[in-house]
């Protein structure tokens, strides 16, 4: 069965992803669960000590989580909703959870807010750009509605092996969403002779969900990706954060907070 894993840390950032990920669920007939990973929370000085016990964090960790799917039950009454919770690191836990259930999503949290959510702290990336599952971030604001349009953003100077196109046309197919696949460039820069090749062969494994190509000028590659996204009106941008692909300069992080504060859709990535 389908099952869509969504995250929290119990900020406003990973709640409004939760209701999202709760939509997404009734709206494809999947269960829920809703996973929270805890560690020990330690006071910063010359010498760091814990400020709750292992047995504190999980006490508080459960209690929240109980408190959560109160609510949820009662939001989502026609999708099965579970909870976990465990100790550990989110990007393990996550990885080591999901490892045996195959899961069709994970739906964390994307803040544009330096400050609101642990996904600031690293996880965001690590969790986009290590877990072999398709991870949806959903940025706070807005609300959600049936995924009509998705955008593949590619670079077409790079090796199609590496790209996810059998996923990417299997998104397209579950969702029903119309695929826009976009490539991004300035003053061909990124033409060569390999170029013609790399086209048709994306072309050709694409061809079964019956893409719309676009290409666009630009010397900012993540800003000229949003203004064609909202322009067109895409609900989610593809991404591809492997280290051949342009976005892996974008998933540096050095631009963490520029991303987030950019892409203003949810990003689904792909592997």
């Amino acid at each position: 069965m389908s099952l869509i894993i969504a995250a929290t840390d119990f900020t406003e950032t990973s709640n409004h992803a939760l209701q999202y990920a709760g939509f997404l669920a009734t709206e494809y007939k999947m269960p829920l669960t809703v996973l929270h990973s805890y560690t020990i929370p330690v006071a910063i000085g010359e010498a760091p000590m814990p400020v709750l016990s292992v047995e504190e964090c999980r006490q508080v960790a459960e209690k929240s989580m109980a408190e959560l799917m109160d609510t949820l039950t009662v939001t989502f009454p026609d999708i099965a909703v579970n909870s976990v919770v465990l100790f550990g690191n989110i990007t393990d836990t996550l990885a080591e959870y999901a490892k045996d259930k195959s899961p069709w999503m994970l739906v964390v949290g994307n803040s544009l807010n330096d400050e609101d959510s642990i996904w600031f702290a690293g996880n965001l990336l690590n969790m986009m750009r290590e877990l072999p599952f398709p991870v949806l971030a959903v940025p706070n604001g807005g609300t959600y509605k049936p995924v009509k349009k998705i955008c593949f953003a590619c670079d077409y100077k790079k090796d199609t092996e590496q790209l996810p196109l059998a996923s990417i046309v299997a998104i397209a197919g579950a969702t029903g969403a119309q695929l826009h696949v976009l490539n991004v460039d300035h003053d061909n820069e990124h033409f060569n002779t390999d170029t013609p090749e790399v086209n048709e062969i994306l072309h050709n494994k694409l061809s079964a969900a019956k893409p719309e190509y676009h290409y666009a000028e630009g010397v900012n590659t993540d800003e000229t990706i949003q203004a064609f996204v909202n322009s067109n009106h895409i609900d989610w941008l593809i991404v591809a954060p492997h280290k051949h692909s342009f976005f892996a300069g974008l998933f540096h992080k050095s631009h963490t907070k520029a991303l987030a504060r950019t892409i203003n859709v949810p990003l689904l990535s792909l592997h």
